[in-house]
């Protein structure tokens, strides 16, 4: 699995994990969503995410993401979350969204790993933290 896809479905690994066993920094994103409203937009977005066919998603596939990212972004975190998965979840709704289709591209035959393109190590680290508040956060809505 490419690199690019690796950060995208790893929502929904560490959702379907849990289930069964600063990028840009914006300080614009919500921090009192609901769990329910926070939870059915991560749904959407490993919705979109499994919706890719290929390897690599297309230009329309891409926009369909960073929609799902975008709206995201839009409702935000619940106030129980970390300063760590907080960071986290803004780095990765930062990087898909503000990440065009040839910059995206570039990324997508990368052989270097799990990492989310133009994101430190120290936010990657955050990243996946944010993963894993996922997995125990929305592991009942899912389906957990």
């Amino acid at each position: 699995m490419t690199p690019i896809k690796r950060p995208l479905a790893a929502a929904g690994a560490a959702v379907l994990l849990g289930l069964t066993l600063s990028a840009c920094g914006s300080d614009g994103y919500p921090a009192d969503a609901s769990k329910k409203d926070f939870c059915g937009s991560v749904e959407d977005v490993i919705t979109e995410t499994s919706a890719v066919e290929g390897e690599e998603p297309t230009e329309a596939e891409w926009k369909k993401l960073q929609k799902a990212y975008e709206d995201l972004g839009e409702v935000g975190t619940p106030e129980d979350i970390g300063d760590a998965e907080r960071n986290g979840f803004e780095v990765i709704v930062d990087a898909i969204t503000d990440l065009d289709y040839d910059e995206a591209k570039k990324s997508f035959g990368d052989e270097d790993g799990d990492t989310i393109p133009g994101v430190s190590k120290d936010d990657q680290k955050d990243a996946e933290k944010f993963f894993e508040y996922l997995g125990t956060t929305c592991a009942d809505q899912l389906g957990g």
